[in-house]
């Protein structure tokens, strides 16, 4: 192998990236210094390549042993040596011998050396696809033919490789994937295929609306109005008794007399005669007990198959009569009794409860500082509820109630 292909092997493997500027340039160096000691001679033995240097700094100083110019001319000379003094050297070469065929391409060799060689990227990174980008161009500057060092891939079935001028080509990361901008030819289409939906949208719309079934109305707006939860009930108001009037002197001018005869078993009482002969229930004895019920008064008759009774039971103020009232209609309704709106007034709470056998009706409200009951149960419901709504009117309207708390 000659001097001449053994420097283009280096321009191809430097342009392959195997070798370093450094490496480069030591080799490089070496052949071109093998090249002057054994003359200008084509048919000489190729030249060895140089052992690389122990140390493996491929940039240090290299010495070249001088070179007697010829006698004759330069222009007749094989080769020229340049020598360049270490003043004028600015980088890793002190000497540089150039032969005459380069001389041809660069007549004068810059004071400083030639130019450094484009370091070539870290090993770190990938290579590109076309190897990376030439180091500097130059003008053939071996005197050979150009060579085409693109890869075999590179040939007319794919894009060409990037010139090596360019620095974008040996780029790489997110930045080397950006695409050029759309000419709007995109968006275009894409504004045409909403518009075409839009349209197709609207007259599905329409057929569905007032062509198909007749023009009749969807189905869809049937079952939805189908499936709306029905509006809450609203409670109706319990109507109003008359209004409130003066306080009665006693229990007996609390009361009227019930319809029918009169029962054995009426008349006054007191605490004690009301816990034996237990005419109310045992929680109302004792609250009424807690309370401080003074005295009662119990009107009772027989109406037919109806037995009909009334209460008055007078404690010591009207806050204590609330609570003995309250415990009333918690007791009925523990027993088995409900509340009855449809009897009950604005103040007067009524309970109710049937069975096979028997009707009862039960009412309770508050006058001042007494508790009025009334009783009404029968085996027939009809003649039960008659004669209890014929009682509560009479006794509403003698005596309404002074606390109207229920609503």
């Amino acid at each position: 192998m000659t001097w001449q292909e053994e420097l283009r092997r280096l321009d191809e493997e430097l342009a392959a990236g195997n070798l370093t500027a450094d490496e480069y340039r030591a080799r490089r160096d070496r052949v071109l210094s093998m090249a002057v000691s054994t003359g200008e001679s084509q048919s000489a033995a190729p030249a060895q390549p140089a052992q690389p240097q122990s140390s493996g700094n491929a940039a240090e100083t290299q010495i070249i042993p001088p070179v007697s110019p010829p006698q004759q001319p330069q222009e007749n000379s094989a080769e020229a040596t340049q020598v360049v003094s270490a003043a004028d050297a600015g980088g890793g070469e002190r000497t540089q011998v150039v032969p005459q065929w380069q001389q041809q391409q660069h007549p004068h060799s810059p004071s400083g050396g030639f130019p450094q060689q484009q370091p070539p990227p870290q090993y770190g990174q990938h290579s590109p696809a076309g190897g990376f980008a030439q180091p500097m161009q130059q003008q053939n500057p071996w005197g050979a033919q150009q060579q085409d060092v693109s890869p075999p891939w590179g040939g007319s079935d794919f894009p060409p490789l990037a010139p090596s001028n360019n620095a974008d080509w040996i780029s790489q990361g997110p930045e080397s994937f950006q695409t050029q901008p759309s000419s709007g030819k995109g968006k275009k289409i894409a504004f045409a295929v909403i518009a075409v939906l839009v349209v197709a949208g609207l007259g599905f719309g329409v057929w569905a609306l007032f062509i198909k079934d007749g023009g009749q109305n969807p189905p869809v707006a049937q079952s939805s109005s189908q499936q709306q939860p029905p509006p809450a009930p609203t409670v109706k108001p319990l109507p109003e008794p008359p209004a409130a009037k003066p306080e009665p002197a006693d229990n007996s001018a609390a009361l009227v007399t019930p319809a029918g005869t009169t029962r054995a078993g009426g008349g006054e009482f007191d605490l004690d005669k009301l816990q034996s002969a237990k005419y109310l229930p045992t929680t109302v004895i004792e609250k009424a007990k807690q309370s401080g019920m003074t005295e009662g008064l119990l009107k009772t008759t027989k109406d037919g198959d109806v037995t009909l009774g009334l209460f008055a039971l007078e404690l010591p103020n009207a806050q204590a009569a609330s609570a003995v009232a309250a415990e009333y209609g918690n007791a009925e309704q523990e027993g088995g009794l409900t509340v009855n709106r449809n009897l009950s007034l604005h103040g007067v709470q009524v309970f109710s409860a049937a069975d096979a056998n028997q009707q009862v009706y039960r009412a309770v409200y508050v006058l001042y500082n007494r508790v009025i009951i009334i009783d009404s149960f029968g085996p027939s419901k009809d003649a039960t509820l008659n004669s209890f709504k014929t009682l509560l009117t009479a006794q509403v309207q003698k005596a309404p109630p002074t606390e109207r708390t229920n609503n």
